[in-house]
Protein backbone atom coordinates (compact mmCIF):
# COMPACT_ATOMS: atom_id res chain seq x y z
CA UNK A 1 0.00 0.00 0.00
CA UNK A 2 2.36 2.40 0.87
CA UNK A 3 4.79 1.46 -1.92
CA UNK A 4 2.44 2.60 -4.65
CA UNK A 5 1.03 5.88 -3.21
CA UNK A 6 4.26 6.73 -0.95
CA UNK A 7 2.71 7.20 2.35
CA UNK A 8 4.28 6.22 5.71
CA UNK A 9 2.33 4.92 8.44
CA UNK A 10 3.78 6.12 11.47
CA UNK A 11 1.06 8.32 12.67
CA UNK A 12 -1.63 8.04 15.05
CA UNK A 13 -4.46 10.53 15.66
CA UNK A 14 -7.78 10.73 16.64
CA UNK A 15 -10.68 11.56 14.14
CA UNK A 16 -10.94 14.75 15.42
CA UNK A 17 -7.01 15.46 14.82
CA UNK A 18 -7.71 13.98 11.36
CA UNK A 19 -10.59 16.46 10.68
CA UNK A 20 -8.63 19.44 11.77
CA UNK A 21 -5.63 18.29 9.53
CA UNK A 22 -7.94 18.37 6.45
CA UNK A 23 -9.42 21.63 7.49
CA UNK A 24 -5.66 23.50 7.43
CA UNK A 25 -5.59 21.49 4.08
CA UNK A 26 -2.95 19.35 5.14
CA UNK A 27 -4.58 16.33 3.41
CA UNK A 28 -1.37 14.08 2.98
CA UNK A 29 -0.67 13.90 6.38
CA UNK A 30 -4.48 13.22 7.04
CA UNK A 31 -4.18 10.33 4.33
CA UNK A 32 -0.75 8.83 6.10
CA UNK A 33 -3.55 8.80 9.71
CA UNK A 34 -6.57 7.13 8.26
CA UNK A 35 -4.38 4.64 6.11
CA UNK A 36 -2.25 3.76 9.43
CA UNK A 37 -5.55 3.68 11.41
CA UNK A 38 -7.83 1.68 8.73
CA UNK A 39 -5.82 -0.27 6.87
CA UNK A 40 -6.92 -3.48 8.93
CA UNK A 41 -10.47 -2.40 9.18
CA UNK A 42 -10.98 -1.71 5.82
CA UNK A 43 -8.96 -5.51 4.79
CA UNK A 44 -11.11 -6.78 6.96
CA UNK A 45 -14.42 -5.97 5.50
CA UNK A 46 -12.96 -6.15 1.98
CA UNK A 47 -12.16 -10.19 2.90
CA UNK A 48 -15.15 -11.03 3.80
CA UNK A 49 -17.04 -10.09 0.68
CA UNK A 50 -14.46 -10.98 -1.51
CA UNK A 51 -13.53 -14.56 0.26
CA UNK A 52 -10.08 -14.11 -1.30
CA UNK A 53 -7.18 -12.21 0.34
CA UNK A 54 -5.76 -11.23 -2.76
CA UNK A 55 -8.82 -9.66 -4.57
CA UNK A 56 -9.47 -7.54 -0.61
CA UNK A 57 -5.78 -6.65 -0.84
CA UNK A 58 -6.80 -5.06 -4.45
CA UNK A 59 -10.37 -3.69 -3.22
CA UNK A 60 -8.01 -1.88 -0.01
CA UNK A 61 -5.78 -0.47 -2.26
CA UNK A 62 -9.19 0.75 -4.55
CA UNK A 63 -10.68 1.79 -1.47
CA UNK A 64 -7.98 4.14 0.14
CA UNK A 65 -6.92 5.81 -3.40
CA UNK A 66 -10.90 7.04 -3.89
CA UNK A 67 -10.76 8.06 -0.48
CA UNK A 68 -7.11 10.24 -0.92
CA UNK A 69 -9.10 11.50 -4.55
CA UNK A 70 -12.33 12.49 -2.45
CA UNK A 71 -10.57 13.71 0.85
CA UNK A 72 -11.16 17.49 0.55
CA UNK A 73 -15.02 16.34 0.41
CA UNK A 74 -14.89 14.82 3.76
CA UNK A 75 -16.94 17.09 6.65
CA UNK A 76 -16.21 15.05 9.43
CA UNK A 77 -20.47 14.77 9.46
CA UNK A 78 -19.88 10.90 9.95
CA UNK A 79 -17.25 8.95 11.56
CA UNK A 80 -14.51 8.31 9.31
CA UNK A 81 -14.73 4.45 9.91
CA UNK A 82 -18.41 4.97 8.79
CA UNK A 83 -16.78 6.58 5.74
CA UNK A 84 -14.82 3.47 4.77
CA UNK A 85 -17.22 1.27 5.29
CA UNK A 86 -19.60 2.86 3.17
CA UNK A 87 -16.60 3.14 0.26
CA UNK A 88 -15.63 -0.54 0.97
CA UNK A 89 -19.01 -2.39 1.21
CA UNK A 90 -20.03 -0.47 -2.11
CA UNK A 91 -16.64 -1.47 -4.04
CA UNK A 92 -17.18 -5.20 -3.13
CA UNK A 93 -20.37 -5.13 -4.32
CA UNK A 94 -19.69 -3.84 -7.08
CA UNK A 95 -16.56 -6.01 -7.50
CA UNK A 96 -18.68 -9.08 -6.75
CA UNK A 97 -21.56 -7.92 -9.25
CA UNK A 98 -18.63 -8.27 -11.97
CA UNK A 99 -17.54 -11.05 -11.09
CA UNK A 100 -21.10 -12.55 -10.97
CA UNK A 101 -21.55 -11.46 -14.43
CA UNK A 102 -18.47 -13.32 -15.93
CA UNK A 103 -19.90 -16.14 -14.18
CA UNK A 104 -17.03 -16.46 -11.80
CA UNK A 105 -18.94 -16.54 -8.91
CA UNK A 106 -22.38 -18.15 -7.78
CA UNK A 107 -23.33 -16.78 -4.71
CA UNK A 108 -22.03 -13.65 -2.54
CA UNK A 109 -21.56 -14.44 1.21
CA UNK A 110 -20.25 -12.06 4.03
CA UNK A 111 -18.89 -14.67 6.45
CA UNK A 112 -16.37 -17.18 4.79
CA UNK A 113 -13.59 -15.14 5.93
CA UNK A 114 -12.64 -13.22 9.10
CA UNK A 115 -9.67 -11.50 10.16
CA UNK A 116 -8.78 -13.51 13.47
CA UNK A 117 -5.94 -11.95 15.47
CA UNK A 118 -3.08 -14.57 15.67
CA UNK A 119 -3.04 -16.68 18.93
CA UNK A 120 -0.87 -15.92 21.85
CA UNK A 121 -0.61 -19.05 23.24
CA UNK A 122 0.92 -22.07 21.44
CA UNK A 123 -1.19 -24.61 23.81
CA UNK A 124 -4.87 -23.15 22.51
CA UNK A 125 -7.04 -25.70 22.27
CA UNK A 126 -8.63 -24.13 19.06
CA UNK A 127 -6.22 -22.81 16.24
CA UNK A 128 -7.27 -19.83 14.43
CA UNK A 129 -8.37 -22.04 11.40
CA UNK A 130 -10.78 -24.10 13.36
CA UNK A 131 -12.73 -21.42 15.08
CA UNK A 132 -12.65 -19.31 11.58
CA UNK A 133 -14.61 -22.09 10.14
CA UNK A 134 -16.84 -22.70 13.47
CA UNK A 135 -17.45 -18.70 13.32
CA UNK A 136 -18.50 -19.08 9.70
CA UNK A 137 -20.67 -22.24 10.14
CA UNK A 138 -22.53 -20.34 12.82
CA UNK A 139 -22.75 -17.63 10.69
CA UNK A 140 -24.43 -20.02 7.98
CA UNK A 141 -27.25 -19.76 9.51
CA UNK A 142 -28.41 -16.13 9.97
CA UNK A 143 -30.25 -14.27 7.52
CA UNK A 144 -28.07 -11.79 5.29
CA UNK A 145 -29.60 -8.79 7.72
CA UNK A 146 -28.99 -10.76 10.48
CA UNK A 147 -25.20 -11.89 10.31
CA UNK A 148 -24.29 -8.66 9.03
CA UNK A 149 -25.68 -6.32 11.91
CA UNK A 150 -24.10 -8.81 14.08
CA UNK A 151 -20.81 -9.02 12.77
CA UNK A 152 -20.72 -5.33 12.87
CA UNK A 153 -21.94 -4.78 16.49
CA UNK A 154 -20.08 -8.20 17.94
CA UNK A 155 -16.68 -8.55 15.41
CA UNK A 156 -16.02 -5.19 14.41
CA UNK A 157 -17.35 -3.72 17.80
CA UNK A 158 -19.23 -0.56 16.12
CA UNK A 159 -22.21 1.01 17.75
CA UNK A 160 -25.99 1.02 16.57
CA UNK A 161 -25.57 4.69 15.51
CA UNK A 162 -22.33 3.94 13.36
CA UNK A 163 -24.02 0.92 11.75
CA UNK A 164 -27.43 2.61 11.37
CA UNK A 165 -25.89 5.18 9.53
CA UNK A 166 -23.87 2.26 7.16
CA UNK A 167 -26.86 0.16 6.52
CA UNK A 168 -29.96 3.05 6.14
CA UNK A 169 -31.38 1.06 8.92
CA UNK A 170 -32.76 2.72 12.19
CA UNK A 171 -31.36 1.57 15.47
CA UNK A 172 -34.70 -0.16 16.37
CA UNK A 173 -34.35 -2.71 13.60
CA UNK A 174 -30.75 -3.05 14.03
CA UNK A 175 -31.29 -3.72 17.63
CA UNK A 176 -33.78 -6.37 17.10
CA UNK A 177 -31.74 -7.73 14.09
CA UNK A 178 -28.97 -8.12 16.43
CA UNK A 179 -31.39 -9.86 19.13
CA UNK A 180 -33.00 -12.40 17.03
CA UNK A 181 -29.21 -13.33 15.63
CA UNK A 182 -27.94 -13.89 19.22
CA UNK A 183 -31.24 -16.14 19.89
CA UNK A 184 -30.91 -17.81 17.11
CA UNK A 185 -27.25 -18.81 17.38
CA UNK A 186 -27.80 -19.61 21.06
CA UNK A 187 -30.18 -22.12 19.70
CA UNK A 188 -27.91 -23.38 17.28
CA UNK A 189 -25.34 -23.87 19.72
CA UNK A 190 -27.40 -25.57 21.83
CA UNK A 191 -29.01 -28.33 19.67
CA UNK A 192 -25.11 -28.75 18.44
CA UNK A 193 -23.84 -29.03 21.87
CA UNK A 194 -26.47 -32.17 22.39
CA UNK A 195 -25.95 -33.75 19.23
CA UNK A 196 -22.22 -33.94 19.97
CA UNK A 197 -23.02 -35.75 23.66
CA UNK A 198 -25.20 -37.86 22.45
Amino acid sequence: MNDRMGFSFDLMKSESDIADLLSKGKSHEAMNCIMSQFKRFVHSIAIRYMRDDEDAKDITQEVFIKVYQFLNTFRGESHIRTWLYAITRNMCLNALEKKKRRGHITRIDTYEQFDIPAEEHSDSLITDSEFSSFFADCMSILPEKQRETFILRHVEELSYEEISKMLGTSIGGLKANYFQAVQKLAQYLGSKDKKEHI
